[in-house]
């Protein structure tokens, strides 16, 4: 006599959780699980890491995540506090699939690896014509700054412009994907948040001397140029940029 096994029921594909995602659901479920009504104060960001074994960084990219879904609200010195009560094991608005994508330290930590490289083979490589472009988008692009307005789709055309500078096609059709900052949910929330007309306009001048050395045909200065933009952004967002860079 032969038993007829049911069928293993169908469910989504087995993922596993990137690390802001699994501080985020973690701080949910703590709203949920202590009662925690809508405008009440929840443990600082240093207890959380301390409390899950993680960075701050780490914490403050989960906290992101909660502020871009209209869950939490941090104010400068003042606090974390519930906005609005989570649904359990709710994903993220934006996630696809279940799978809210990288976060913002997992773009920075990918950008840190390949685009000092690029700034390094443009320096020798890029034609004058290139480099005359790049001047050229560069100074419109500290110009919009100056004035207060938007510039990051003109921001990722100079980096694509770079890429293809460099003469490595196949990265100058990567970029747009690792650079899709101004469409990203997370983004969107930490530029309305941390990035001042000042910080805007102090990490635009990079790109000026970054010219600057493909013009003297200095790879060693391009790479250091763009390493130290990237840092800088990285320690803007998250602290300082060693710390931003682990978990």
């Amino acid at each position: 006599m032969f038993l007829m096994l049911r069928p293993f029921p169908s469910a989504a594909p087995v993922r596993r959780l990137r690390l802001y995602e699994e501080i985020a659901a973690r701080v949910a479920a703590y709203i949920l699980d202590h009662g925690i009504a809508v405008g009440g104060r929840l443990p600082a960001e240093g207890e959380i890491a301390r409390s899950l074994g993680v960075s701050r960084p780490a914490v403050r990219e989960a906290i992101v995540a909660l502020e871009t879904a209209g869950i939490v609200i941090a104010r400068s010195g003042g606090g974390l506090f519930v906005l609005r009560r989570p649904r359990r094991g709710a994903p993220l608005p934006w996630a696809r699939r279940g799978d809210p994508g990288p976060g913002p330290r997992e773009q920075l930590r990918a950008r840190r690896l390949i685009e000092p490289e690029i700034a390094a083979e443009a320096a020798r490589v890029a034609t004058p014509a290139q480099i005359d472009e790049l001047d050229a988008q560069a100074r419109a692009i500290a110009a919009a700054a100056n004035a207060g307005l938007p510039f990051a789709e003109e921001a990722v055309e100079w980096h694509i412009a770079l890429a293809e500078a460099a003469g490595v096609a196949p990265l100058a059709d990567f970029l747009p994907r690792l650079l899709d900052s101004a469409h990203h949910a997370m983004w969107r929330t930490i530029r309305a948040k941390s990035e001042t007309d000042e910080q805007c306009s102090a990490r635009t001048g990079f790109r000026e001397r970054l010219v600057a050395a493909l013009r003297s045909r200095d790879a060693e200065a391009a790479r250091r140029h763009m390493q130290e933009h990237l840092d800088a952004a990285a320690a803007a967002t998250f602290g300082s940029s060693e710390e931003a860079a682990t978990a």
